[in-house]
């Protein structure tokens, strides 16, 4: 080995692999051990491959042969500029997700002026990114033989898939992203009068139900429990970064959507952003807003469609089956997920509250829309979780337990209203949590008695570390704050 090392480093071959290939493996390694929920497809992983090794490497090889004929500095200078400004750029890419276009291109003049004289040193450099490339590779194929093939899938054969609705009203769920409802906005977190929001619901022929509660903190973890009608408990507390197939479950043929179809019903998805696509998970609606070629191969899920207008469409070109409608729109959302400089607790409030604002107003003109459109339709409005505002940044919240009754308000009390035909009156109180928003709503559909149905609406939150880890309840089943750790 250490022979072969010192021929490597002594000989004057150029190995186009060396500078074309090992690049792109490295970040292609890094990405996949760090954000593998995010990117395990094979179109991304085609994807990847085709933009960070083939065509860096065709490249390469193109550059190598033009220059065969020059002199041994030319080729060095070469190289060790091809290697360091490829390795900046995928590495960039899979961290930052996208451009840093002053930084990189800083960072490819120093190279292209330093190469010139110290070139002859870059395959020093190549051995180290050979050895981080090893490492890498080693620690992914670490994770996924520990982990991710260990997975359990926690999703069981639903009942609701069996129920017969008797009435097929057309059906509109719309998800504003972490609203927080009256309980949060009124603590000393928030200190929001939210009222004229409220009027303008109740003015519509809306219940607004101010206790209702998300079982869980996150967008992902709170929607698997929400379109399966069941808990899986942070995968039995061994989450790490995003709850494993999360995505799949939510835009897939899970039981909500499955007996939406066994009913008869077509369904259609609007999103706001490529969020919940962003690994480009087997889509089971009907219909959708957002076209295979708007997806990206890097986990970016900003994209900003005109979801109203969308909505507008969409009900234009509607067939005459009932109707299912998802409408996510990502806002008000939640405070930093990470500490940053610049940000204060004052000016997160301030933030959100505008965000919020915003918000309420695009709801009220969408309602309007579907309303008028639509009069015999249900309508529900059920946020994802709270805004976290009180704490100092969102994820703070995984960090250790909390006994706060205003914090835990803040993570998982959400916007819950519903503009329903009057015989739904008596399946409302049921609406407890986000679990149960689905099995009361095919309750009601299918003329059944809420006696049938048990089901745990109580809040969880995963503690990712340190002695204290693991999986707690902070609201009951009756929506008292508590804090027990049950796994």
């Amino acid at each position: 080995m250490k022979d072969s090392i010192i021929s490597y480093l002594n000989s004057n071959k150029h190995h186009w692999w060396t500078v074309g290939l090992l690049p792109g493996l490295y970040a292609i390694s890094y990405l996949y051990h760090h954000n593998y929920t995010l990117v395990n497809s094979w179109t991304q992983f085609a994807y990847l491959v085709l933009q960070m090794i083939v065509a860096p490497s065709l490249i390469v090889l193109l550059v190598n042969h033009l220059i065969k004929k020059q002199s041994d500095r030319v080729k060095n200078a070469f190289n060790a500029s091809a290697v360091t400004i490829l390795t900046a750029i995928t590495v960039s890419l899979v961290i930052y997700l996208g451009w840093r276009w002053k930084g990189l291109l800083l960072i490819s003049v120093i190279t292209v002026v330093a190469s010139w004289f110290v070139g002859k040193h870059y395959k020093k450099g190549v051995l180290i990114l050979g050895l981080m490339t090893v490492l890498s590779i080693l620690q992914f194929a670490f994770y996924f033989f520990t982990d991710v093939l260990q997975k359990q899938n926690w999703v069981t054969t639903s009942p609701l898939t069996t129920i017969t609705f008797q009435k097929k009203p057309n059906i509109y769920y719309i998800q504003p992203d972490g609203y927080s409802a009256k309980p949060a906005l009124e603590n000393i977190h928030y200190d929001y009068n939210n009222d004229r929001f409220y009027s303008d619901l109740e003015q519509r022929d809306f219940y607004i139900n101010h206790e209702y509660r998300t079982n869980y903190p996150s967008t992902l973890s709170s929607n698997a429990a929400l379109f399966t009608g069941q808990h899986h408990f942070y995968d039995q507390g061994t989450l790490k970064n995003e709850l494993f197939n999360a995505r799949e479950i939510i835009m897939g043929n899970n039981p909500v959507l499955q007996t939406f179809k066994n009913n008869g019903y077509q369904t259609t998805a609007i999103l706001q952003h490529r969020y919940l696509l962003l690994n480009h998970p087997e889509v089971a609606y009907d219909r959708i807003n957002i076209s295979s070629n708007e997806l990206s191969s890097l986990p970016k899920y900003k994209l900003d469609k005109n979801y109203l207008s969308d909505l507008k469409s969409m009900m234009q070109s509607a067939s005459d089956a009932p109707q299912f409608y998802f409408v996510e729109i990502l806002e008000p959302g939640h405070i930093p997920g990470l500490p940053y400089k610049g940000s204060s607790p004052i000016k997160q409030r301030e933030d959100y509250i505008s965000k919020l604002n915003h918000t309420s107003t695009k709801l009220l003109q969408m309602i309007d829309h579907i309303t008028q459109q639509d009069p015999n339709s249900i309508i529900i409005i059920a946020a994802d979780h709270g805004g976290f505002v009180g704490f100092n940044y969102a994820t703070q919240c995984y960090e250790k337990p909390i006994n706060d009754a205003t914090l835990k308000s803040s993570i998982f009390r959400a916007l819950l209203a519903v503009k329903a035909p009057s015989e739904f009156e008596s399946y409302k109180d049921h609406l407890k949590s986000s679990v149960s928003l689905f099995p009361t709503l095919f309750y009601y559909l299918g003329n059944k008695s809420m006696k049938e149905q048990n089901m745990d609406n109580s809040s969880y939150q995963l503690i990712k570390s340190g002695s204290q880890g693991g999986v707690y309840r902070y609201y009951d089943d009756h929506g008292t704050s508590v804090t027990e750790k049950i796994l």
